[in-house]
């Protein structure tokens, strides 16, 4: 330490580096290196460099100084850099290095294939990538092989009996398992790429070079299907490389587990799995290095080439429409008038059935609503107060649109028995309960024949305490997808068989022609709006 430092009173410095990009999320800069020389006195020049937070800490003797950064940090097409002068006094001094006070220049369009042109990339990879569904969820997943081996997250798939991928908004195809880990997360799926040609295989890093696939500070990017989209780009940083894993401040959302990560080359190195939210910010992800799926991969070419290996049928399966719901349509299902239920709810054997379709659950939807506004009128009302309150008038928005798709979503959950003798120990009021029985798939049957479901989700239904009912086990319940032409009165009978277990036989029941015309009549502004533009064209020409 100099003189000069020994003598003048130090100051706690705090230099934080933090890049905002173009969807308004703070992106830390780590490894940032940090040039701060005395400029009022002599004194050496201190070099400090940021941490994985982009923070970076050091004391320092009171004075004026001028900050350097040596080198210029590329993002999101520009080169920023910080170059100011500082004055530091009393006994802390905090400094928030950004865009607004970088000097930042514009990057040259990169040539054709070069590792900072995203748009390039993400056109050159989107096909690699697919959507995983299963019973319990969905994921995303991306083509290692041209045989058509697929990677994803081994908790998308699980021991789910329906596996299914999709390419796009109309290619969907049926997928099989080959490999999976638990404790790595790690899953190898099988479709039959005859289902979608213009599928491409994803590059994964070459192995065995003996230095990491990825340097920390380096960007990298992820294409998934988060929240329920397709092919979304994810850009991050890589804050720290380990063995087995990676961590970087991509945001992983809800249906990007399982996808590629990719470095600044668009070659694979990691499989996207969980994040770790902070209280601010994204916070951080963690990625499995494409090194601990490799073996995992090896298995399911081996499976592929075994004698006898057939690939998954290449047929089409249904998908939910792209085609939204007409809104004027859901504003007229919101009427206050009261409605029959009954062919929307009912019983069958030990189950409780409910058929939703878009009107019905945009109607439920704002039956809610309104009687939350009458709970407020009340409060209002009780406290004197005499302000307008928000007003649910039926005006549906195309978000609303989107939450309430075109299908016909079958719902069946298992029956409660009451526990009589433990109902009775109770304390007053309390009720004991069990499920009659478990809920382990359905088959909807048109005229006999057994009718595909975009999706057949089969989630858990835990016990607890529900209001004054005390549920002592767990089961299953179904909530099954269909198009909106399933339930017609041209299949004549339509039937809906509910199975307890895989080897049990099922509960039947045939649905009443009275439930049939009105779920058909629920769809028919949907089947209106399919073929008006053909119309308007026609009365055209």
């Amino acid at each position: 330490m100099s003189t000069a430092r020994a003598q003048t009173p130090s100051v706690h410095v705090k230099v934080r580096a933090v890049l905002v990009d173009k969807d308004l999320n703070p992106k830390p800069v780590p490894r940032l290196a940090l040039s701060l020389q005395r400029t009022d006195a002599a004194g050496e020049t201190i070099a400090v460099r940021t941490g994985f937070d982009g923070s970076a800490e050091t004391e320092l003797p009171a004075g004026k100084y001028r900050l350097v950064t040596p080198e210029p940090v590329e993002f999101q097409g520009k080169r920023y850099s910080w170059d100011m002068e500082i004055k530091l006094s009393g006994s802390e001094f905090s400094l928030d290095l950004s865009n607004d006070n970088a000097k930042s220049v514009d990057v040259a369009p990169a040539a054709a294939g070069a590792s900072d042109d995203l748009s390039a990339q993400f056109k050159r990879l989107q096909n690699s990538v697919v959507t995983v569904y299963s019973e319990i969820g969905h994921g995303t997943g991306f083509v290692v092989d041209p045989k058509g081996l697929i990677v994803t997250n081994n908790h998308v798939v699980k021991s789910s009996e329906y596996l299914a991928v999709q390419f796009d908004e109309k290619h969907k195809a049926a997928a099989t398992l080959l490999a999976s880990d638990s404790q790595k997360d790690i899953a190898v799926l099988w479709v039959n790429l005859a289902a979608y040609p213009e599928a491409v295989t994803a590059t994964i890093a070459k192995q065995g070079s003996g230095e990491p696939p990825v340097n920390e500070g380096e960007r990298v990017f992820t294409i998934g299907s988060p929240l329920m989209q397709q092919k979304v780009l994810t850009t991050g940083v890589v804050s720290r490389v380990e063995p087995k894993a990676i961590i970087s401040d991509l945001n992983i959302n809800p249906g990007n587990s399982g996808g590629p990560l990719f470095n600044s080359k668009g070659f694979v190195i990691g499989v996207t799995t969980y994040n770790e939210q902070a209280e601010r910010g994204p916070g951080l992800s963690g990625i499995v290095r494409i090194e601990e799926a490799m073996p995992l991969i090896e298995q399911g070419r081996d499976k592929v080439k075994q004698p006898g290996a057939t690939p998954p049928s290449a047929a089409l399966l249904p998908v939910e429409p792209t085609e939204p719901f007409p809104l004027d349509a859901l504003r007229a299902a919101a009427t206050p008038e009261k409605i029959d239920r009954t062919p929307y709810f009912f019983s069958a054997g030990d189950f409780e059935v409910a058929i939703f379709t878009p009107p019905l659950a945009y109607r439920l939807y704002m039956e809610e609503q309104r009687g939350l506004e009458k709970e407020r009128e009340k409060r209002n009302k009780k406290r004197g107060h005499t302000e307008p309150e928000p007003s649910s008038d039926g005006e549906a928005t195309n978000w609303q649109a989107d939450e309430h798709p075109p299908v016909v979503a079958i719902r069946v959950v298992p029956q409660l028995k009451m526990k009589f003798w433990a109902t009775m120990a109770a304390p007053s009021g309390q009720v004991k309960a069990r499920f009659k029985t478990d809920f382990y798939r359905m088959r909807l049957l048109c005229a006999g024949k057994e009718l595909t479901p975009i999706l057949p989700e089969k989630l858990p239904l835990s016990g607890g305490q529900y209001g004054s009912v005390e549920i002592s086990d767990t089961t299953y319940f179904g909530v099954y997808d269909y198009p909106p032409d399933a339930i017609a009165p041209a299949c004549g009978n339509v039937t809906l068989e509910i199975y307890p277990g895989k080897a049990s036989p099922p509960t039947v029941k045939v649905l009443d022609p009275f439930t049939i015309q009105t779920v058909w009549t629920d769809f028919e502004p949907f089947r209106k709006s399919l073929v008006a533009p053909a119309a308007s064209v026609t009365a055209t020409k």
